[in-house]
């Protein structure tokens, strides 16, 4: 694993097939390490908060391929290749198991590798994300991405005059507008390639739609964990991706996880949003509750 040093935070990368997985790495003297994966459309600045939650924890975070600084790595993209990805980060960055923690569809990612490569994972926390959603009947899985994800889409349709005008726009969003810090400065900014004026998000569209597909799922045939016995909890916010009640899953759809899934502990957390729980210190903290517990 490659690194450049400013501070507490560091610079990152590791080799993975086509190229170097880049990310950042917070509190590299922690004792614990804890590896942290982002959302569909986001960044490894999305944890920054979190690792002020948790000084006394070494936190490793990637770009997934084909966002941030991974932009450049070749497709195809997917759950597994992903996860596949995180867990040659893994096995370049430390010698024992890790905490892993799954912001969204970084929760996908997580499972996905906990299924794969359980050796690697001590404990496992999931953000908001990791259960199979099931297609509304009568659309298929693209027009149900339409419908989940259509704003952050058309984001990525979109060219920027400014960073100023980026940090606007953002600021305008439901989930952020009363909820903006310096971190989600620096979570904007990251993301933006490019030069004015026609700056642009860092995130590939193909790789979010191939993505996205495959959170879409029966959820009675879907293997959750497979064989991880280790402990895991998931997070689950009252509030949608636009703050909008209900959250992304149902209580219905918890009910039914929770007698499939007994060993996974699943807590509901009000108030907070998709975004939030991972982009507010109050929801950075909740996390990091969790990370404490199960390491």
């Amino acid at each position: 694993m490659d690194s450049a040093v400013s501070g507490s935070y560091r610079s990152i990368s590791a080799a993975v097939d086509g190229g170097r997985l880049h990310g950042g790495e917070w509190n590299p003297s922690g004792a614990t390490t804890v590896v942290a994966v982002h959302g569909i459309t986001a960044n490894h600045r999305a944890f920054a908060l979190l690792a002020e939650a948790l000084p006394r924890h070494r936190l490793l975070a990637p770009d997934l391929r084909g966002r941030g600084a991974s932009r450049s790595l070749p497709g195809p993209w997917g759950i597994d290749r992903h996860a596949e990805d995180v867990a040659g980060l893994i096995t370049a960055s430390t010698p024992g198991p890790v905490v892993l923690v799954g912001h969204s569809m970084g929760g996908f990612v997580a499972a996905a590798l906990v299924r794969r490569f359980p050796d690697l994972v001590s404990a496992l926390v999931l953000v908001d994300g990791g259960l199979p959603f099931p297609l509304p009947v009568g659309i298929d899985a693209d027009q149900a991405i339409e419908q989940t994800l259509g704003p952050a889409l058309q984001r990525l349709q979109q060219t920027f005059p400014s960073r100023e005008a980026y940090r606007r726009f953002w600021r305008a969003h439901p989930a952020l507008r009363e909820s903006w810090s310096d971190a989600v400065t620096d979570y904007v900014d990251y993301d933006l390639v490019g030069s004015p004026p026609e700056l642009r998000s860092s995130v590939s569209s193909q790789a979010v739609l191939q993505d996205g597909r495959e959170q879409f799922q029966d959820p009675d045939t879907a293997d959750l964990l497979g064989g991880f016995a280790g402990p895991a909890r998931l997070l689950v916010v009252s509030r949608g991706l636009l703050n909008q009640p209900p959250g992304l899953y149902p209580e219905e759809e918890l009910v039914r996880w929770r007698s499939r899934q007994p060993l996974l502990s699943i807590d509901e957390v009000p108030q907070l949003n998709h975004y939030t729980i991972m982009l507010h210190p109050s929801g950075a903290a909740r996390v990091a509750e969790s990370v404490c517990a199960l390491s």
